[in-house]
């Protein structure tokens, strides 16, 4: 099913088969844009300016080429059954041919996007909306035949201070905007103005020039989350603590010939 693309001053519909090529074409060399390629559980890190958005604008911040793991090729989400493989593309971009595109998105939002009546909303937002308040992060994608997870850390350059989340990447033929997804789930990260700023915060040394303005950005995008070690248990571990128990030793009375007496006696002698 074709869509608009997620990036509001774009109005291309795109097929899900073709938005790699859309995106490689369109979106990857705008300016605060970072373009990559990610494998499985493989972090990437860069660093984003949230600060010069515009209000209500969806702005693409990184375009993804999600290849599966690194060192298994066929588990590239177009051979191992994720996603259709990509269409359209020529040249160098042959190399995503079984690839799985994946955009961060932000816009710039205010509080009253919660809200569920949505006509006190739009009443609201025309008297102070414009003053946002805050910042919303998700990841979208092609819809993929299982769910893709990511984990996603926000934080300043001497770590003081981050926000993390692990999330699902959505579907982008799905509404993209943050009123109409946020009062019914929960696969962003919001950031209010004041956390912004304090990423922001300039450090007080004078090596602040050889640093890249921006916040730092971590992103890990999975297929399976890990299951804590303490849930996972081998097939052979339950044996393992039935023979590292203890036994306990009980006295059988026995008959002059050895075999076991099958009568139980009294115990009173009357």
């Amino acid at each position: 099913t074709p869509a608009k693309c997620p990036v509001s001053k774009c109005d291309a519909i795109v097929f899900p088969s073709n938005m790699m090529m859309h995106m490689l074409d369109k979106h990857s060399y705008e300016v605060g844009n970072t373009n990559s390629e990610i494998f499985d559980r493989k972090p990437i890190v860069f660093h984003i300016d949230p600060t010069r958005l515009e209000y209500g604008d969806n702005r693409c911040v990184a375009t993804l080429a999600y290849g599966g793991s690194s060192d298994r090729p066929e588990s590239q989400p177009g051979c191992c059954y994720l996603t259709l493989p990509n269409a359209a593309l020529i040249n160098y971009q042959r190399t995503y041919d079984n690839f799985l595109p994946i955009m961060l998105m932000v816009c710039r939002s205010n509080w009253f996007a919660h809200l569920q009546n949505k006509q006190l909303e739009q009443q609201l937002s025309s008297l102070s909306g414009n003053k946002a308040g805050i910042y919303v992060f998700w990841m979208v994608a092609p819809k993929t035949t299982r769910k893709l997870y990511y984990t996603l850390t926000i934080h300043d350059r001497y770590y003081h201070n981050s926000r993390s989340v692990i999330r699902a990447v959505r579907d982008f033929t799905c509404s993209q905007n943050p009123s109409d997804f946020m009062v019914n789930e929960d696969n962003y990260l919001l950031l209010r103005d004041s956390e912004i700023l304090e990423l922001m915060s300039r450090p007080s040394s004078t090596a602040w020039g050889k640093q890249k303005r921006g916040i730092p950005v971590e992103i890990i995008v999975y297929e399976n989350p890990m299951a804590p070690k303490n849930e996972t248990q081998r097939p052979d571990e339950g044996r393992e603590v039935l023979t590292k128990m203890p036994h306990t030793k009980a006295q059988l009375q026995r008959t002059v010939k050895g075999k076991l007496s099958l009568n139980k006696r009294p115990l009173s002698k009357t």
